[in-house]
């Protein structure tokens, strides 16, 4: 059965709830080598930060993708593309780069969805792609401690061709929205990153503090292989069950955005963050204290990403798809180098340069907040 979606008509539940699945799906397969890293590295006889690059790359993969595939949204048919990437993902070809389909749907569900409902929505993608990222942990991890990281991949491509035929049976037709080209569009992104300073500021605070979420994230499998924890990837892979207890923020803040602003979040998630850092400092050789630092780390991350992308979107619902392709463009080039510079101190300076990376991008990304004076 197809849904008919319709400006600020209304998004049926059954519809919504398939994107979100598929929205954690998606993204799940940019992290499912999180856990495993420790494992590769060991595996492959290779160093940390050789082993880390796994992550970084998966990474630019997924930028490249926002830059390449998501402005085509507005040129062709969006059901078509998102089934294409579909096939693609469950080929495991271009993991990164096809794993883009996430950002499709949250523009799709604030352009379709009822006005009072744009926000809850919203929301509630944006739920399920963080725990996409972090469950994809816990998964992997668990999987990988029974039958090896190997078969992490294939049981991530079956998920990927169930996607691919529950978006085909259910999700309507979207036409394309535009008759720029191709390159025209590409020219669009820095004419909109040129046109609102806000998209600017937005995207910097947020991408800083996803710099120092990926700090946490693409290093803890490398300390928890250390003692005094020397945890199995299956360990290491539970941790993302605390990140899901943080995913959870956004039941509470979403009915508070729009009320508060996004700068307000982006300060209080920031200094969370900065917080978690030094728990993850002070008791980094305590499982209590790293759960904690989790915890608080996932919780702030959900709190300025969610605030700042709700906020985006609205911007210009002409550029809907492209506003939000400038915008996670720079937020996952955030992540990149958060990932590429805390695996680089990992190396020289153990888990001490980690959490130096960590608070010096979260530090960063509150100070942009003096840029904007304003609640949004």
């Amino acid at each position: 059965m197809k849904y008919e979606l319709r400006e600020n008509q209304g998004i049926s539940a059954p519809l919504l709830a398939l994107m979100a699945v598929a929205t954690g799906l998606s993204v799940a397969n940019c992290y499912y080598n999180q856990p495993l890293l420790g494992s590769m590295a060991k595996d492959f006889a290779v160093s940390d930060f050789s082993a880390s690059m796994v992550a970084t790359l998966t990474q630019i993969g997924y930028v490249a993708g926002l830059v390449l595939v998501i402005p085509l949204g507005d040129l062709v048919s969006r059901k078509r593309l998102i089934l294409t990437n579909y096939i693609v993902s469950s080929c495991a070809l271009l993991a990164g780069a096809s794993s883009v389909m996430p950002q499709f749907f949250i523009p799709l569900v604030s352009y379709n969805s009822a006005p009072d409902h744009k926000v809850r929505n919203v929301g509630i993608i944006q739920s399920c792609l963080l725990i996409g990222i972090l469950g994809s942990r816990v998964f992997s991890g668990f999987l990988a401690d029974i039958w090896g990281w190997r078969s992490v991949y294939f049981v991530a491509c079956v998920f990927m061709l169930g996607c691919f035929l529950m978006i085909h049976k259910m999700l309507p037709v979207l036409p394309a929205r535009s008759r720029e080209s191709y390159a025209g569009l590409w020219k669009s992104l820095l004419r909109l990153l040129s046109k609102y300073p806000y998209l600017r500021i937005a995207s910097l605070r947020a991408a800083l503090a996803y710099g120092s979420f990926f700090a946490l994230w693409s290093c803890l499998a490398f300390r928890m292989k250390q003692e005094p924890f020397f945890a199995s990837d299956d360990i290491i892979g539970a941790l993302g069950l605390c990140g899901l207890a943080g995913a959870s923020t956004v039941v509470f803040i979403s009915g508070y955005i729009q009320k508060y602003g996004a700068r307000f979040f982006s300060i209080v998630g920031g200094c969370v963050i900065l917080f978690a850092w030094l728990l993850a400092f002070w008791g980094n050789d305590s499982y209590l204290w790293m759960i904690i630092a989790i915890l608080l780390i996932d919780a702030g991350m959900q709190s300025v990403h969610l605030s700042n992308q709700t906020s985006v979107v609205a911007l210009d619902a002409s550029a809907i798809n492209r506003v939000n392709t400038v915008y996670m463009t720079i937020y996952f080039l955030g992540g990149s180098t958060g990932t590429f510079v805390s695996g680089l101190f990992w190396q020289h300076y153990g888990w001490t340069g980690v959490v130096g990376v960590g608070v010096a991008f979260t530090a960063a990304s509150l100070l942009v907040n003096c840029f904007n004076s304003k609640t949004a």
